[in-house]
């Protein structure tokens, strides 16, 4: 058995933690600056705010100083995004912010004041190498940004998702290690991935008809393996192959749930126009739940093909083969997103009924998530 630890990853983890923890105990560990009459009040707070976190930033980087070899920047803001929006709204800790901006106040602290203590790290660091090869930032803050907008969502929606948070904690822990064989290895985070899935889908699988069913895997299974492709870096100099994996459109995930929904409701008005209503369920906010566990089940088969195909092709070129790894680290691996994704659009229909619901995904929440998105 082969098996590949996330150390790098991991390291920025423990990071995490630490920034985390600093902050959650700001009460304890803050400096009051001596209070500057020329300006206001409000000034005076926000300079409190950004002088504590450059402190922590500073007493971070010096204790952490050595577990790095690289500089990442946008790594860095990313730890100190979540270390500040985690405590913002799970234990209601707002680093004495002056503004109240109703849900949105703990994601604008989150945004702007993440970045002068990422800022003061990154300087620290700047001596540093180029950035390890690991998960890209990119795709580490679309991660970012898609499940910070799941948790706004569910808190703005009254949906609890406790289940869900809980499964994508485990499953960040497990993100780290993947188990396998020399040819294909598999991130242990998946586990959660799949019980969260059957634990959304839930009785659904007995409220539709089994032509309804097997629709719906074929069709999810149909669209993963169509937006699913192998990727190679091929240099033209010198001939080298550098494999990528097997990647999709950036924004893949968020227009999933739409694609399943509306195949779903195509099917439905075909069977209706034949007659044959009574073998394929309606949609509904009931049987939707159906589409999380094919959900997750064919897009980590069409990884594993796809995957598969990526490994022959780097064979042709170079006459070895390359271990494939089924999902990935830090739940920001596509087969991760796709959930998020259909969790999003689920909550988002759940609170705004399905026309309204997926109009208001399309233009609000969507367009939202690929703006915030742009500034990686």
């Amino acid at each position: 058995m082969t098996i590949k630890f996330y150390s790098h990853e991991f390291k920025l983890f423990i990071v995490g933690i630490l920034a985390f923890l600093i902050i959650h105990y700001s009460d304890i560990i803050h400096i009051n600056l001596p209070r500057i009459h020329s300006i206001s009040l409000i000034s005076n707070q926000i300079l409190g705010i950004l002088f504590n976190l450059l402190i922590y930033s500073l007493i971070i980087s010096l204790v952490t100083y050595k577990l790095f070899s690289s500089n990442e920047p946008g790594k860095y803001y990313i730890i100190w995004f979540w270390s500040i929006f985690i405590s913002y709204y799970f234990f209601d800790i707002s680093l004495n912010f002056p503004f109240k901006l109703g849900i949105f106040t703990g994601s604008v602290l989150a945004l702007f004041f993440s970045i002068p203590p990422s800022l003061l790290m990154s300087a620290i660091r700047y001596k540093k190498g180029k950035a390890e090869s690991s998960l890209p930032t990119h795709q580490l803050w679309l991660a970012t940004i898609m499940f910070a907008s799941l948790i706004i969502l569910s808190i703005y929606t009254g949906i609890k998702i406790t289940f869900f948070l809980y499964g994508a904690f485990v499953g960040l822990l497990l993100s780290f290690l993947a188990l396998g064989s020399n040819k294909t290895l598999v991130n242990l985070s998946l586990i959660p991935m799949f019980v969260i899935a059957i634990k959304y889908t839930g009785n659904t699988l007995y409220h539709v008809t089994p032509l309804t069913l097997l629709l719906i895997f074929s069709g999810a299974f149909l669209v993963f393996w169509t937006s699913m492709k192998p990727a190679i870096i091929v240099n033209q100099m010198t001939g080298e192959v550098n494999p990528i994996g097997v990647v999709s459109s950036r924004y893949f995930s968020l227009f999933l749930p739409i694609i399943i929904a509306v195949l779903w409701f195509i099917i439905r008005l075909i069977a209706i126009s034949l007659n044959h209503a009574q073998y394929i369920s309606p949609l509904t906010l009931n049987t939707f739940p159906l589409v999380f566990t094919p959900t997750v089940i064919c897009s980590t088969l069409a990884d594993y093909l796809r995957g598969r195909e990526l490994n022959k092709i780097v064979k042709q070129y170079t006459g070895q083969e390359v271990p494939g790894i089924i999902g990935g680290v830090g739940l920001a691996d596509g087969l991760w997103l796709d959930l998020v994704g259909v969790m999003i659009y689920y909550l988002t229909v759940i609170k705004f009924a399905f026309l309204d619901g997926t109009l208001y995904y399309l233009l609000f929440v969507s367009p939202i998530i690929i703006i915030l998105t742009r500034f990686s």
